[in-house]
């Protein structure tokens, strides 16, 4: 969804007169709205590297064994890329329950900070990939400057104001380390399997 609807959806229900809580609210829908994206997104690699494993698979099998390591390179380029946006999903995915905890227990001012580096630094790393969603980051991130000032400038004082603060930077290194894991059990070795249909 674009910007221009929350815009217009912000403006309708008066959001910037609503209470800190439900202008959270409406932050933590839109960050789900744009990790659903980002799945999506990360569901079409997982097919695509399929598709370049199957027929590396089929060349190795016929003996082919240039046209393998073609399909091999573009199977490891696929998944460097393919980490990345589930890194990014991961982050986000993290983001929303801890703004989730948060709201419910009344505690957000601590979390302003980490959270606009993360939704940053997510919005940086696919910029490429998908410019619509990090457009949206950096929007939802805009729609985020006024919280430090309403929580009374906690935000301001409890968390530091460099680009990766501990917290995001914990954040960022559990999604790396959660993607990690994914990608080795969502993508068969090539290796592996290479030796399996080398015949003997």
């Amino acid at each position: 969804m674009s910007s221009s609807f929350f815009t217009k959806l912000e403006d309708k229900l008066g959001i910037h007169q609503q209470p800190l809580k439900e202008r959270i609210a409406l932050v933590i829908y839109r960050l789900r709205v744009q990790r659903n994206e980002i799945e999506s997104n990360s569901l079409m690699m997982q097919r695509r590297d399929k598709e370049l494993f199957d027929k590396c698979l089929a060349a190795r099998t016929t003996g082919d064994n240039l046209r393998a390591n073609l399909y091999a390179e573009e199977c490891a380029e696929v998944r460097k890329i393919a980490k990345l946006v589930l890194q990014s999903e991961l982050a986000l995915e993290q983001l929303i329950f801890k703004l989730e905890t948060a709201e419910m227990l009344g505690d957000i001012a601590y979390l302003v900070s980490p959270v606009k580096n993360v939704v940053s630094t997510v919005g940086k790393q696919i910029q490429h990939l998908m410019p619509e969603v990090s457009f949206e980051l950096a929007q939802i991130n805009e729609s985020l400057d006024g919280f430090t000032v309403e929580a009374g400038n906690v935000a301001d004082v409890m968390m530091p104001t460099e680009s990766h603060s501990p917290e995001s930077e914990k954040i960022f290194n559990e999604a790396g380390f959660l993607a990690e894991q994914k990608i080795k059990s969502r993508f068969p070795e090539l290796h592996s399997e290479e030796s399996t249909a080398t015949p003997a």
